[in-house]
């Protein structure tokens, strides 16, 4: 009862932006909601899978991290959905000052007029993600710590890296076999040429694109191809992280390649009006698959309440990447003076978001942050679906695998009767 009485009580902390009126309690107010987040999730991890290792530790870890970035968007979604419907304004949408703390900190750049009211959501996210990697920081380094042999597997690592380094050459042959091998079992060719047909046509973009804010931006997604290979080159074999798939690598080229290289290369934004919701749909699904494989690096040894957690940790994973994706279009934008997150995108009867949810009482300001919550609605709902099929999948491979099992054992009791 005690602990139920304290998941109530971090979950009604963690919801408490929607009763702050005081702008000086928001900030702090993100920063602990992110750190409740962390610790819900890692205690609701935890009950679902009892970690017996230190992968399954580092699962946890992940998946509360994950889990307090998915609780600080549904809170977004749903203040934004109070304001629209009520004429409130919980998401503090509005045009701030110049002696905002973000232009104090990061100057103004060529951030634009009408990035304004979308700055109190970028700064939620900024603390909220804070707080929720400094906890998820602080769970590890509490976990570590915990046992008797921690500080001598450390001076172990710290030998046997020393070691390595003195092997350097040779070791680096024998990363290069092993991930070799690793890409044969994982990917096929069709793989092969999607990364490396990709990959030159944004080297190419990149080199002939006139506006180079664009052509920056491009270059940053390039390089998001290359990132489970970078991963696997610099961390050891034992981490986790070298046991992501190359097959997380594919689904990162195919949304990097109709984002970045269709979307602005091509301009396929400006031919097909409704392109970016189609994204934004597709995304999530591609977004929980990704995740799915990034569990399956954490768990080795599965057990019958897997499948539950993995999908949950594939969810989480994929509302995860909608908070980091809007943190660096913001970023972008505050920086180069693009328009990535959208503001200008007003109500009209045309739109599919006006049809099903009509135009709320028509809260003016809350227009700039149309775009920015459409992309998120879709994402999650797709997500939702496909961490839903996900689970259903999981959970008839399991049964056809025992099904398989008794009847394997049946016959070998016949053959031996």
């Amino acid at each position: 009862m005690e602990r139920i009485r304290l998941i109530i009580l971090a979950a009604a902390l963690q919801g408490g932006g929607f009763f702050s009126s005081f702008p000086e309690f928001d900030i702090p107010l993100q920063f602990a909601g992110g750190i409740i987040g962390v610790l819900l999730g890692y205690y609701i991890s935890a009950k679902l899978r009892k970690p017996p290792s230190k992968n399954d530790y580092n699962f946890c870890n992940c998946f509360s991290f994950c889990f307090s970035q998915t609780l600080m968007i549904i809170r977004k979604l749903l203040q934004f959905f109070i304001d629209f419907y009520t004429g409130s304004n919980l998401t503090k949408c509005e045009f701030v000052a110049d002696e905002h703390w973000l232009f104090q900190i990061l100057g103004f750049g060529m951030s634009p007029w009408e990035q304004r009211p979308l700055m109190d959501m970028g700064e939620d996210f900024l603390m909220g993600t804070l707080g929720s990697l400094l906890s998820t920081g602080g769970i590890f380094i509490y976990i570590r710590l915990r046992h008797k042999e921690a500080f001598r597997a450390a001076e172990r690592k710290l030998s046997a890296l020393a070691q390595k380094v003195k092997n350097l050459p040779e070791r680096v042959k024998e990363k290069i076999k092993e991930e070799k091998e690793k890409l044969t079992q994982q990917t096929n060719i069709w793989d092969l040429l999607l990364w490396w047909c990709v990959r030159a046509a944004m080297i190419y973009a990149f080199i002939t694109m006139e506006n180079r804010a664009e052509a920056t931006l491009l270059g940053v997604n390039l390089l998001a191809t290359f990132a489970v290979s970078l991963l696997h080159m610099v961390f050891p074999s034992s981490s986790f992280l070298c046991r992501i798939s190359y097959r997380v690598q594919s689904l990162i080229t195919v949304i990097v390649f109709l984002g970045s290289y269709c979307g602005n290369y091509v301009f396929v934004y400006g031919i097909l009006s409704r392109y970016d919701l189609f994204l934004h749909f597709i995304s999530g699904a591609v977004a929980v698959m990704a995740g799915y494989y990034v569990a399956l690096s954490f768990i080795r040894n599965k057990t019958k309440t897997d499948s539950l957690i993995i999908a949950l940790f594939a969810f989480t994973a994929s509302l995860m990447i909608i908070p980091t994706h809007e943190m660096v279009e913001f970023i972008g934008d505050f920086i180069w003076g693009t328009s990535n997150q959208g503001f200008y995108w007003g109500p009209s009867d045309s739109s599919f978001f006006f049809k099903l949810f009509g135009h709320g009482v028509g809260n003016t300001q809350l227009y700039y942050l149309f775009d920015t919550m459409y992309d998120a609605l879709l994402a999650s709902f797709t997500s939702v679906l496909s961490a839903v099929m996900l689970y259903v999948f999981l959970r008839l491979h399991r049964q056809q695998k025992t099904q398989r099992n008794d009847k394997t054992d049946t016959e070998k009791q016949k053959v031996s009767c």
